[in-house]
């Protein structure tokens, strides 16, 4: 995947707050979640990622390629509605009294293989104990975790399935402010395959959730909670976008937000071959306000260091750093393998050490 920062410099401060239960998300809410009227079982054990099977590249689309001709909308979610599921998920927590209790939470995904590729938002199912996947027709399916990516908010999770419809990505840079869009999601978590239509309000709209910059394609097209991980798709059956946030408030209307099919793509490629994202440089710390070190991984880059708990990170490679999103962006610069002068200030004194960055792997991989 080519190098790419996720945050840039100039950020459109929106008022999006982001529903995502079970996620760790504090201070935003994404278009997520909803009443979880049905409790489903499923496993969510991390399953062997791998390329589609020969069973999922035999089989077509669910809404195969036009021949340049647009489709009716009524024609549109024909085509598409079998390849959108609902998803519902059981996460754990602590009461008021300290008990541990279950509750449920929603969202939306689309098959991109024959053989039960999924993908979703991973701010849909972080954190959950089991996963459970609605068809269109009914049936019900456990879902494994194939990879996620809490960075780019994808995730592939999968289901035991063949001959399954599912979609194509289309090419986002092709793009038009004006273009009519379609999303089919699970709204509220109780209204599974419901298709919502619109336009395409604005490009490479710059975003801060969670205090990290991602740019977005923004559409008036209505999306509610539990519509994260859906599809925008435009009228020839492509997706076009992932839908995972909205702006939300009492003068709020008519802004949905959906992660450019371009970047979704990629993300989605080497989650299914490797189970995350190669290549993605990391310290080996843990950091908090104004780039204080709360905590290295013993044995890690950091660690090697020299960089102890407590130190304040300055610099990198020149660049100075003064957030966790301005350190994010220019380790997102960076490879594995890279050295690098990390300036530092610890206990008033100013030093320079030099960090050879790891890989980032998730636990277990």
């Amino acid at each position: 995947m080519a190098k790419k920062s996720m945050c840039k410099m100039a950020v459109l401060m929106l008022c999006v707050m982001v529903v995502a239960f079970g996620s760790g998300y504090a201070g935003t809410r994404l278009a997520l979640h909803g009443s979880g009227t049905q409790n489903y079982s499923g496993n969510t054990s991390v399953s062997t990622p791998g390329t589609p099977t020969a069973d999922a590249m035999a089989a077509p689309p669910a809404t195969p390629p036009t021949g340049g001709q647009a489709l009716t909308l009524p024609d549109l979610f024909d085509g598409a509605n079998p390849a959108v599921v609902a998803i519902s998920i059981e996460v754990s927590g602590r009461n008021a009294f300290g008990q541990t209790v279950t509750r449920p939470a929603s969202g939306s995904g689309f098959f991109v293989s024959a053989d039960g590729y999924i993908v979703t938002n991973d701010h849909v199912i972080e954190s959950a104990n089991n996963i459970t996947v609605l068809l269109h027709d009914g049936r019900v399916y456990p879902a494994t975790v194939v990879g996620r990516d809490p960075a780019s908010d994808i995730a592939v999770i999968k289901i035991d399935v063949t001959g399954q419809a599912y979609l194509a990505f289309g090419n986002s840079d092709a793009v038009r402010v004006g273009d009519q869009v379609a999303a089919i999601g699970n709204p509220l978590g109780e209204l599974a395959n419901t298709m919502t239509v619109g336009i395409i309000s604005a490009l490479d709209r710059d975003i801060n959730v969670e205090g990290i910059t991602r740019t977005k394609l923004q559409t008036d097209a209505a999306v509610n909670r539990g519509n994260s991980g859906g599809p925008l798709l435009n009228l020839y059956g492509e997706v076009i976008g992932v839908v995972n946030a909205k702006s939300v408030g009492a003068d709020v209307e008519g802004l949905g937000f959906a992660i450019p099919s371009n970047e979704a793509m990629e993300v989605v490629a080497q989650l299914m071959d490797y189970g995350f994202i190669r290549g993605r440089a990391i310290m080996g710390i843990m950091v908090s306000e104004r780039v204080q070190v709360s905590s290295v991984n013993v044995g890690g880059a950091a660690y090697q260091a020299g960089i102890r708990a407590g130190d304040f990170i300055l610099a990198i490679d020149g660049t100075a750093v003064s957030t966790f999103e301005s350190l994010r962006a220019v380790l997102d610069t960076l490879s594995p393998g890279d050295v690098v002068a990390v300036r530092l200030n610890r206990n008033g004194a100013e030093q320079t050490v030099y960090v050879t960055l790891d890989e980032y792997r998730p636990h277990g991989l």
